[in-house]
């Protein structure tokens, strides 16, 4: 049952954000750990609001 609620591959998991309801989107391609600030800074001004935020963080 589990295994049809996360996204178990790339194709996967593109599905599972087109049927999310997404207002804003940001994406930051090739994060090193020296980029930090910059992720935390993107992340607070992106959850200012009444929505939530979420934040997929893919390794590849």
């Amino acid at each position: 049952m589990l295994d049809n609620l996360y996204p178990r591959n790339k194709a996967d998991l593109v599905r599972s954000i087109q049927k999310m309801r997404i207002k804003k989107i940001e994406v930051i391609d090739g994060y090193v750990p020296a980029d930090e600030r910059q992720l935390l800074k993107t992340a607070k001004q992106l959850s200012q609001g009444n929505d939530g935020l979420t934040i997929i963080l893919v390794r590849s």
